[in-house]
């Protein structure tokens, strides 16, 4: 099973699962968990199944890995111990929590079109450019064929 605690001392793995160093990983647990507390208000003692990832640094990496790289729930599921229902829910769940979490420290994603407007503003100008060549296909040889196959072009560009 995939745990923090075996990722924590292989910083290019750690990277490469979350984008982040384990410094950053650090700080942003310490929010994520007090977030996590706040969300569940679960308490352990009243009964109830116990969570199949337990730390909440494992919780963590699962969703940030999850994220990151987008397994097949039945993969995510596999590697960290559990079925593929409860990564589901699981996945759902820390959603929500890092969501809060991320929204608390100020690092929420823009929705809102004046917002990300004004955020583009901000930002240095940039140069993009968008490749669209068209590519001549062999058109069918009965009548039908070519019809559908028609783009409504008389003569090929030079």
């Amino acid at each position: 099973m995939v745990s923090y605690e075996g990722v924590k001392q292989k910083p290019r793995t750690l990277m490469a699962m979350t984008s982040l160093k384990a410094s950053e990983f650090e700080e942003l647990l310490v929010s994520f968990a007090a977030t996590g507390d706040e969300e569940t208000g679960r308490n352990l003692t009243k009964g109830g199944r116990p969570p199949i990832i337990a730390s909440m640094a494992d919780r963590l990496l699962f969703i940030l890995f999850y994220l990151k790289t987008y397994p097949l729930q039945e993969v995510i599921a596999h590697l960290f111990g559990m079925s593929q229902p409860r990564a589901n829910f699981t996945i759902h769940r820390l959603s929500r929590v890092l969501n809060k979490t991320l929204d608390a420290r100020g690092h929420k994603p823009a929705r809102l079109t004046e917002e990300m407007l004004s955020r583009l503003e901000q930002e240095t100008r940039q140069d993009l450019g968008i490749d669209g060549t068209e590519r001549r296909i062999n058109r069918p040889v009965n009548d039908l064929g070519q019809r559908i196959h028609y783009s409504g072009k008389k003569n090929a560009t030079p």
